[in-house]
Order: structure tokens, then sequence, then C-alpha cells
């Protein structure tokens, strides 16, 4: 599962910010307490750009990680000095003197629970789901302002202004508490889940700049997941069954996209290129997952993409097993998603003037902020109907809704298929 290693400088740095940010904000925030997360934040940030800097110039150190955290921590200690004597408080801090204690922080299993605590402390039950959801983004994975915006459906300003507001509130949470023990915040395990998987989601088909996949968050999202087992008297089958999912998905990730960086839908994909070992890594959580004691949207997720996996083609693909997975999910978490993909498995097994009807009664009712996908729907079902001229005005409308660069690109190339394809029929 490990990647090559970028070689510059800037794609190092790059590189170790996302896997590396997390669990600095994680050790720094329980070394200085979340009253000085924001402080945190801005030292990270600009730490990285220090070593972007000093690396171009002397060459990366021998131990990157190490460097990052020790110039990160000597910021703060330096900032922190400096705020109390300019406030001519009653003496100075003394974070000097605790070096030892601080040390034994960056042993392994010490950074791990950093991490953890931190993670289920900015999914504190005071905070409304989202905004756990955009605190931790924040704070574990380094992610923008834009980036959480993208991934939720929400203004950046919006997103700005709810964390902010999250923050006051963790901050007067933990001021004399510090950053909670997991034993008392294992009950948690849900919306960190959904924070993960959500992260995973942006990641396989990123909503920021050209690129189709972004394989860091990905990764990160799996890291996550991998803390998360280790996690005593909590539902491991979700966890196993959202580490499978995520598995499969990532196993298809070499036919996903072309050359050309355009993304390739399911049916065009070269099945031979599937990673198998990324298959039979996700077969073997999907099978430890069934130690849960509740079916999970997880479970039902994770078994249709086993579906897609292991089939040779659609045309062999198990629809009807697809199809009653989705009914299941409707039943457990119904989304405009969901009810996309249940009419897409319905199309599958009852006919593509079937699945057309469901989705125009979608299209009748619906107001999420998605609805390119639901034109993209139609029109990809009327061109498997034969009625290109219908398919093209739909795929139009998606084109005019759509903001993601790399939708665009898809549904403009579709609209060129089905000009092709009504020349061939005329």
């Amino acid at each position: 599962m490990e990647k090559t290693e970028p070689h510059t400088a800037s794609n190092i740095v790059e590189h170790l910010f996302r896997h590396q940010s997390g669990k600095m904000s994680a050790i720094l925030t329980r070394i200085f307490g979340f009253k000085n997360v924001d402080l945190i934040e801005d030292i990270i940030q600009e730490t990285f750009l220090s070593a972007i800097k000093t690396w171009g110039l002397k060459g990366e150190p021998e131990n990157p990680e190490a460097w990052l955290m020790l110039v990160a921590k000597n910021k703060i200690i330096n900032e922190l000095n400096r705020k109390k004597r300019h406030a001519e408080k009653r003496e100075k801090i003394h974070f000097e003197q605790a070096e030892e204690e601080i040390d034994e922080l960056f042993l392994d299993h010490e950074i791990k629970d950093s991490q953890l605590r931190l993670l289920f402390a900015c999914c504190h039950p005071d905070l409304k789901p989202k905004a756990q959801i955009m605190l931790t983004l924040k704070v574990m994975s380094g992610f923008g302002d834009k980036e959480i915006a993208n991934a939720l459906l929400m203004q950046p300003e919006a997103v700005k202004k709810t964390i902010f507001r999250a923050k006051q509130q963790l901050k007067e949470k933990h001021d004399t508490i510090g950053i909670p023990f997991l034993s008392a915040v294992t009950g948690r395990l849900d919306i960190v889940l959904t924070i993960i998987y959500l992260m995973f989601n942006e990641g396989y088909k990123t909503t920021r700049g050209d690129q189709v996949i972004n394989e860091e968050l990905c990764y990160e999202a799996i890291r996550l997941s991998l803390l998360l087992v280790e996690v005593k008297n909590i539902d491991q089958g979700k966890i196993y069954a959202l580490l499978s999912l995520m598995y499969f998905s990532l196993a298809r990730f070499p036919s996903r996209v072309n050359s050309l960086g355009e993304m390739i839908e399911i049916g065009e994909q070269d099945r031979s290129k599937w990673d198998q070992e990324l298959i039979e890594m996700g077969l073997h959580f999907l099978k430890k997952s069934r130690q849960s004691s509740e079916l999970s949207r997880y479970h039902l997720e994770s078994t249709i993409a086993s579906i897609h996996c292991t089939s040779d083609s659609m045309e062999t693909t198990d629809w009807n097993v697809i199809l009653y997975c989705y009914q299941k999910l409707l039943v457990l978490n119904d989304s405009f998603v969901v009810r996309l993909n249940h009419a897409i498995a319905l199309s599958r097994v009852e006919g593509f003037q079937k699945g057309v009807e469901i989705l125009k009664q979608m299209e009748e009712h619906s107001k999420s902020s998605r609805r390119s996908l639901l034109y993209a729907a139609i029109a990809e079902m009327n061109m498997q109907l034969g009625k290109y001229d219908i398919a093209k005005s739909y795929y139009q409308v998606a084109l005019d809704q759509s903001d993601v660069n790399s939708d665009r690109a898809f549904i403009g190339k579709k609209i060129l298929e089905c000009d092709k394809k009504n020349i061939q029929n005329n």
C-alpha cells in the first residue's frame, strides 16, 4: 500500500503535510491544550513553510518527521513565552522544564493514543454532527475550508464560521479537563466513521482541482480507520466494513483514470488492472465485519463493492443482490445519492425505461444541489435505450449545473459520443 516517494523538497513537504499534520496536531494539542489549537494550527503551517525553504537549500534532514515536530514544538513554546512576557503575567511558562515528559509523548503508542483522543474529542456531543465533521477534518487531517466545503456541499465562509464556533465550544470544555481519555468517548464511534467515510469519498472523487482522485486523502482515511481498530470495547465490525469498502474502492484506482487524467466509468474500465491484492484485503475485512451486531451502511456498501470487484463485466454482475442492498440502504440512509444508485440498480434488473421513470420522479421532487448527477444518470439510461437526442439534452443540463472540473470533462465527452452515435444511426 506504500506509494512511490516524491523527490523535490516541495513534494516531500506536501506529502508529509498530509501524513504528519494530523499527528502533529494531536500531540501538540495534548501537550499545550485545546485552548491553543488555533496557535498550533498556525505554527504547523508555518513549520511546513520553513521546511520547504530550509530543505530546498540544505536538503531533507535524516528524520523529517522528528525535525518537523521539534521545530513546531519550539515555535509554540517561544510564542507562548512571548505572549506571557507581553502580558506581564506572574511568571514565565516552563514548558522547557518538562522536556522529558513531552518527549515521552513521541513514542509510537503515545502518538496513536493522542491522535485517537483528539479524533474523539473533536466529536464532542455538544457539537452538531456537521461541526464535528468539519472540526476533525480541519484539525486532524489538515483540510482547508474550501476542501471541507466541497466535501459537505457547503459554502467555505459557512464552514469557516462553524469551525470557529466549534473551537470556541471545545476550548471551554477542554480548558480544565484536557483531551478526554478513550474510555470516556468511545460512544462517538458512528460520527467518527462518518468523518472517515466523507474523507475517503472526497479523495475517491475529489471536487477540487482538475484531478479525479486525491490518493492522499484516501490513504489518510484508511490510516485513521486502522488506528480505530486498536480501540477496545467498540463495534469493530463497523470499522472492518468501512475498511473493506475503502480497499475495494482503492483496488479500482488503476483503471478509473486514463492516460490524460480523464475519468472512466466502471462499465468501461479495464478490469484486468484492478488490484487483486487489495480486493483480497477488501474480502478479508468484509469477512471480519460480520462480528458486528448491527448491519450498517458500510456493511451494505462494501457488499455492493465486493460484487463489482469480483464480477467479470457489467453484464455478469449480480444486480439482483446489489438492488437488494440498495433497498436495505434506503431504510438505513435515505439520501439523494442512495436513491440515485437504487434507480440505477433497478434499471439493470427491470430495464432502462423503468430506471428513467424512477429518475423522472426524483427530478420532480428533489431539491438536491447534486442534481447534475441525476441528469447525467437520466442521460445515460436514454443512451442505453438508443435515444441519443434526449440523452444529449440531459447531458447538456448536467453540464450546465456541474461545477466539478472532472465531471464537466466527462460529461463533455458523453455529449460528443451522443452526436457520434446519432450520426451513425442516421
